[in-house]
């Protein structure tokens, strides 16, 4: 058994691999109740269903989130370049597993027509209280990579302008933030409480904060997420809810990979994007191999990906190493 520590470069690469695998565990049974999936639990990756795709597919989450990556291996932090990413999907079916967008939540998509008809990047995120449903946190992943390194206040800045390219209500921008702070100390090495807690200690004293707004984490910076019973664990598409929901999800279950995003998928609800955040910070906190083979290997593009995963995981680390990528 190898016992080594697990590389910042095996860690980009299971959180990455990890998202598109939890994502599609869930895209089948997406929007089911709670008591459907405790009638019929979900114990493998499986197709069809809600939105009639094969097995391995994933969907919006995973499409944006390999939309950030290609932006960031092209072009670095270029805001429209990551926007025009995003519509090369939702346009054209760019980054998604069979040429084809087939599910994109409203915040998202009035943000990217905002920005398709020439407005102002200030004017396209959503920013209403309404607007704070899930579609940012879900492609977070290759931001908080991409940003590691940085300090905390970096990171947080950074976690919440990437956000605001759709979302940019202040709670969607803060609970970004949060899960790219924990996703920085979980690349360190950190273990999940570690990381919450290093997380907690800085999102409160972020200078953006807003005081109003600490009432909606109070779960997070007192620590009773994770004293939650199963059923008191929100997984709809509120991004808070969604947030909260993984990492209940990765407290309780997180030392194995399969156990933890089939514990996520079968909460019901808004499956594949909880499921695919879960299989993100599972992934980089475990690594590509503890993510059942079999699962992934029913991943479409298979090549492709895992080549991208690779150039994007050394484009963070020899960036971090201060070594030109």
């Amino acid at each position: 058994m190898n016992t080594l520590p697990l590389t910042r470069r095996e860690r980009i690469i299971g959180g990455l691999i990890g998202l598109l695998v939890g994502d599609a565990c869930g895209v089948p049974v997406e929007f089911s109740s709670r008591s459907e999936r405790d009638s019929a639990p979900v114990f493998g990756m499986r197709g069809w269903g809600t939105h009639h795709q094969p097995a391995g597919t994933w969907s919006d989450d995973g499409a944006m989130a390999l939309a950030h990556v290609d932006a960031f291996l092209k072009h670095g932090w270029d805001p429209h370049a990551h926007l025009d990413a995003f519509c090369q999907w939702y346009q054209n079916g760019r980054y998604s597993a069979h040429g084809h967008a087939f599910d994109i939540g409203v915040t998202t998509r009035l943000a990217l027509r905002r920005f398709s008809n020439g407005r102002p990047l200030c004017d396209i995120g959503g920013a209403r209280e309404r607007d704070n449903g899930n579609g940012s946190l879900m492609r977070m992943l290759p931001v908080a990579c991409y940003w590691a390194q940085e300090d905390a206040a970096t990171i947080i800045a950074r976690a919440a302008e990437a956000s605001a390219l759709t979302h940019a209500h202040p709670r969607s921008c803060l609970a970004c933030a949060y899960y790219a702070l924990v996703i920085s100390r979980l690349l360190r090495g950190g273990s999940y409480a570690q990381s919450m807690a290093w997380a907690n200690d800085h999102i409160v004293h972020a200078a953006h904060m807003r005081s109003a707004e600490l009432t909606h984490f109070a779960p997070l910076l007192d620590g009773s997420v994770i004293h939650l019973s199963r059923n008191r664990v929100c997984s709809s598409g509120y991004v808070m809810s969604t947030l909260t929901a993984a990492l209940w999800c990765c407290h309780h279950y997180g030392t194995d990979y399969r156990t933890c995003v089939l514990a996520a998928v079968n909460l019901g609800g808004d499956t594949d994007t909880i499921a695919a955040i879960v299989g993100s910070i599972a992934g980089v906190h475990l690594g590509l191999s503890a993510i059942d083979r079999n699962w992934v290997s029913q991943i479409p593009k298979s090549s492709a990906v895992f080549d991208q995963a690779e150039q994007f995981a050394y484009h963070c680390t020899a960036s971090a190493a201060g070594v030109a990528p």
